[in-house]
């Protein structure tokens, strides 16, 4: 049985898939499985899946029909036979000492799960550098409930993302055990938004042991026209099923009251991420469409709720402006700014 697997999602990527693959088999690392799950690629990603399970023997190539991302990394999960697990997007790939970085921290800690950083390249150049805020560092159960769980529930300071969790499944390694042990898998990003929160959200409510490192593994490809630069279809509906499940999960967890506050700055904060969504206009040529859309989602129970019972105490002067135009409702206002300061 390997140490470490890593499912590798793959859908039309022909032009990126063995940068990944081989940012891995260059390594000198043998305890390892990776899985290459083609998720009814339309290009030629398909038939490279197999020609690099050829050429690399740690390499497995499976075939499914299209489901989606977090379908993807399900099967993975299923066919995967590591003591742990991590997941790569096919464009993206990982530093020369991922496996001996992993190798070592797992083995020394045995924890449930390990989070690290991220190079952000565009055009092959590095642009920054992301790591989780929170301190590095092990941390047991009563300190991930003190110390982790308030900014992974909701933001510590609403509108601020100076700061991040780290909450994408591709800056973390799990305790495959674990995962199956707590039936924590993904839900599909066609009817909830970011699979990904909610998959860490559920595996940091669970955990007794996780380490945080501030160490870059990952190298995220950032191009033009890639997925996270497009306009977000569905995004409210599927938000507020993100936000149904979290507050599940927290009752789940017997965590909800513990962490309600921070629950609804979370609700906040997804109603602000629907109303930027308008605001840029990605998909619009009709203005007062996107406009009627920000007003609506200003005027859904859920929103006005959220504004009256999250944390609103500690916020930037541009934190409260923004608080107070979605408490008021200024729709126009709110848009109208926005797009003279993406603008600028």
């Amino acid at each position: 049985m390997p140490f470490l697997s890593v499912v590798v999602p793959v859908y039309n990527v022909e032009k990126y898939l063995r940068r990944c693959v081989e940012s891995l088999t260059a390594q000198n690392y043998k305890d390892c499985e990776i899985l290459l799950v083609d998720d009814g690629s339309t290009d030629a990603s398909g038939a490279l899946c197999d020609a690099l399970a050829a050429e690399y023997a740690a390499v497995t190539a499976f075939h499914k029909e299209n489901g989606g991302l977090g379908s993807a990394r399900n099967h993975g999960i299923k066919n995967a036979h590591g003591a742990y697990i991590t997941f790569i997007d096919s464009d993206d790939y990982v530093t020369s000492d991922y496996f001996e970085f992993l190798d070592a921290h797992l083995k020394e800690h045995r924890c449930d799960l390990l989070k690290y950083g991220y190079r952000k390249i565009r055009d092959g150049e590095s642009i920054a550098d992301t790591v989780p805020y929170f301190s590095k560092g092990l941390y047991e159960r009563e300190r991930i409930k003190t110390e982790l769980l308030p900014g992974v529930v909701g933001p510590i300071r609403l509108f601020d993302y100076a700061k991040t969790p780290l909450l994408s499944a591709c800056v973390c390694a799990y305790r495959l055990d674990f995962l199956k042990k707590h039936d924590i898998e993904f839900r599909s990003e066609r009817e909830i938004l970011s699979e990904d929160y909610l998959f860490n959200y559920a595996a940091l409510l669970n955990a007794q042991r996780v380490e945080i490192s501030h160490k870059i593994l990952y190298f995220y490809d950032f191009r033009e026209g890639s997925l996270t630069k497009r306009y977000k279809t569905e995004m409210l509906p599927r938000m507020l099923n993100l936000q149904n499940a979290y507050k599940a999960e927290l009752q789940k967890a017997g965590l909800y009251e513990c962490y309600r506050d921070s629950y609804y700055s979370m609700c906040v904060d997804g109603f602000y991420a629907c109303i930027t969504n308008e605001c840029c206009g990605w998909n619009m040529v009709d203005k007062k469409l996107y406009l009627k859309n920000v007003r609506e989602i200003l005027q859904l129970p859920q929103c006005r709720e959220a504004l009256k019972k999250c944390n609103h105490k500690n916020m930037s002067l541009k934190g409260k402006a923004i608080y107070y135009l979605m408490r008021w409702r200024w729709a126009a206002l709110m848009c109208f700014l926005y797009k003279k300061v993406t603008s600028a």
